[in-house]
């Protein structure tokens, strides 16, 4: 009976043993962590009211400040104002967001092009894609934004 109480013991601590294992293999890295608000106004969007995701970032720049998520933060902005029409708005929150992440990004600065095609700012836009094409030539060279801008 002693016996049979102990392999019951040692099989479910192997058991527990190799579920630990495989949960700190799959967690999730500290790299992915998004601020709160962020996170809140992601899930706005994805369920397709810009509305919200506006109410939550609009006039938290100190915190976006503190959680490092500027850029971010600003994107997501430029997307709800995009989703809404309100292509001016969107134009400037993209531009706040490739100021916040460096001219090094490339999906910002393209997000930044379309809205600049959108409000008639061909030239500006042009030149956003043509260094987003300079960043990654291969995928780059046959945008849209080059088709849609005419060059």
């Amino acid at each position: 009976m002693r016996t049979q109480r102990m392999m019951i013991a040692l099989i479910g601590v192997i058991a527990m043993l190799a579920l630990l294992w495989q949960a700190r293999a799959t967690a999730d890295t500290l790299g992915e962590f998004q601020a709160p608000v962020v996170r809140q106004a992601q899930w706005a969007l994805q369920q397709d009211n810009p509305e919200r995701a506006l109410a939550l970032l609009e006039n938290r720049q100190a915190e976006l400040r503190r959680w490092r998520a500027q850029a971010q933060g600003n994107a997501l902005i430029c997307q709800a104002y995009f989703q809404i029409g309100e292509y001016d708005n969107a134009e400037r929150a993209c531009d706040l967001a490739v100021r916040a992440a460096g001219e090094n990004n490339g999906q910002y600065l393209y997000n930044r092009a379309v809205m600049r095609l959108l409000t008639g700012r061909v030239d500006e836009a042009v030149a956003d894609l043509k260094s987003v094409a300079a960043m990654n030539s291969q995928v780059m060279l046959s945008s849209p934004g080059f088709a849609l801008a005419g060059r």
